[in-house]
């Protein structure tokens, strides 16, 4: 391994202080909604750098750097589209300070409100089932980084996966999202650092450079490096569908419990114009180091390992030209990356399929009706029960990761970057209908959420299928799996018709529920 001592004793003081914060925030947790939504009571500052820490994984690092490496600087529209859209849906409160408002924990819970349980169970199951895909390369890719960066031999990605898995859910479990924004505020200043330095390195780097970088890209790939319309990866059709994409995302359960997490609406809009103001840095930075890398890779006196691997070809290149000090400063920015993503999505994802599924259930089999308590069930578990399975249900997912960074990972039908949004589609189509549409049009019904929900998950989970068995695949279908931008994009569009269309045949027999937006500040 390369990594200094000094280097080396930076990270084990992070992530020892990381384990104390997890351990003394268990004694804050009276109830499922501090386990889940810290309290409802984060101010703008925390929910900013807690937001900010949580769309800035490493995994985001890994794939956008990914994309730079294959695609040159042309994947740079998809920091702008995203840093635009966020500061709109701050300025107007488009989504946030209507869910804020209803007071709910997870987006599935909207189902019950305004459709019906059966929409919920069947809402929170499609949510649960992408996220979980969604979330498939996070230990693996994380993993990827801290084998490059450190110069262990790439056997290792699979011991070290494994052992960064153990430390996230550790602290996951006892604190919840509390322990979650206690260390996150530390991981945004150790993220801004590390971006900040590692960028500054990369551009004063001897054998590196802006002018080398660029001359490189225009040497090897040409036009497509640096225009994401004539890019076969890009296309009018991805910038369409990720503008409409950036809008409706921001109801992903990991990403919304920020907001939903705050003290009122008025703070939920600050804090997506603030943090939106760091989208395009988040997305530009890390595609920017993967054009370096590729720069890197094609230099004469280039001796690495990975000159065809566009995930491991940035922590390679990092690790080798950054300064003592500077790289364990990056690997513990990083390191707490990667736990500030994993700690969110796992209790994300298991409170999504305890309150959203589980409970549902157990509610329906008791007969219980519909609607939430006083204490913030909803008529199945009870709140300590709640925090008992999703303990639990962090401990599967976390178990389901590792497996699939050990068996799967190469199997991929894209890119990374493509992956998430593939797999995210799965749910962002249905919710074009069950919650813009659902907020926003006082027809949409039950019969329509159904519909959005059915129609919109079916292109990208036939996509994910088609991809495994290509050549079973028609000749009229095989253009959505050539290219996945026409399937996302379509499938936005079903969810879209799937609500209008089911809940004007129906109004009569199932008239919609009317929401109440009349005191909202």
């Amino acid at each position: 391994m390369d990594l200094h001592w000094i280097d080396l004793l930076i990270v084990l003081v992070y992530v020892g202080g990381t384990i104390a914060a997890g351990v003394l925030a268990r004694s804050s947790i009276k109830g499922i909604s501090d386990f889940l939504v810290a309290g409802r009571a984060l101010k703008t500052h925390m929910a900013v750098a807690t937001m900010v820490s949580t769309g800035l994984g490493l995994v985001t690092v890994m794939y956008f750097a990914q994309e730079g490496f294959v695609n040159g600087f042309s994947p740079f529209i998809v920091g702008v589209i995203a840093t635009v859209a966020h500061i709109v849906i701050g300025k107007t409160g488009f989504l946030v300070s209507r869910l804020r408002h209803t007071q709910v924990m997870t987006v599935p819970e909207l189902y019950e409100i305004k459709y019906s349980r059966g929409v919920r169970l069947l809402g929170g199951s499609i949510l649960g089932l992408a996220g979980t895909l969604n979330m498939c390369l996070f230990p693996i890719l994380g993993s990827k980084f801290v084998v490059g960066f450190t110069g262990m031999d790439p056997s290792w990605v699979n011991p070290v996966m494994i052992i960064l898995l153990i430390i996230v859910v550790f602290y996951t479990l006892m604190g919840g999202m509390v322990s979650v924004v206690l260390t996150d505020f530390a991981q945004f200043v150790l993220l801004t650092i590390g971006f900040l330095l590692g960028t500054y390195f990369i551009l004063v780097h001897p054998d590196l450079g802006w002018d080398t970088i660029t001359t490189s890209l225009e040497q090897h790939k040409g036009v497509d490096a640096f225009d994401p319309i004539t890019n076969p990866s890009y296309g009018w059709i991805f910038v369409l569908y990720f503008i409409s994409i950036s809008f409706v995302s921001i109801v992903w359960q990991p990403e919304i419990s920020r907001p939903l997490s705050t003290e009122d609406s008025s703070v939920a809009r600050k804090v997506f114009w603030i943090q939106g103001l760091t989208s395009v840095g988040r997305a530009v930075i890390p595609m920017f180091w993967g054009a370096a890398a590729f720069a890197w890779t094609h230099l004469p006196s280039y001796t690495g390992t990975y000159a065809s691997d566009g995930q491991s070809a940035v922590p390679e290149m990092l690790g080798q030209i950054l300064p003592v000090g500077v790289a364990g400063l990056l690997l513990a920015g990083m390191f707490a990356a990667f736990m500030s993503t994993h700690d969110s999505y796992l209790l994300a994802w298991s409170g999504v399929f305890v309150r959203d599924v589980v409970s549902p259930i157990k509610a329906m089999m008791e007969g219980a009706p519909e609607g939430r308590s006083a204490d913030d069930t909803w008529g199945g578990l009870s709140s300590e029960r709640e925090i008992y399975w999703t303990r639990i249900f962090v401990i599967l997912l976390a178990t389901l990761l590792a497996g699939f960074g050990m068996f799967f990972i190469d199997r991929l039908p894209e890119t990374a970057f493509k992956w998430m949004y593939l797999t995210g589609t799965i749910y962002f189509a249905g919710t074009v209908g069950t919650v813009v549409l659902g907020l926003y049009w006082s027809k949409a019904n039950r019969v329509g959420a159904y519909c959005a929900l059915i129609f919109g998950g079916m292109g990208p989970i036939n996509f994910l299928v088609m991809s495994m068995v290509p050549e079973l695949v028609p000749a009229f279908m095989q253009s959505f799996v050539e290219n996945s931008n026409l399937t996302v994009m379509a499938s936005l569009i079903m969810g879209a018709l799937g609500m209008i269309v089911g809940s004007l045949l129906t109004q009569k027999s199932n008239p919609p529920r009317p929401l109440d937006f009349s005191d909202m500040k």
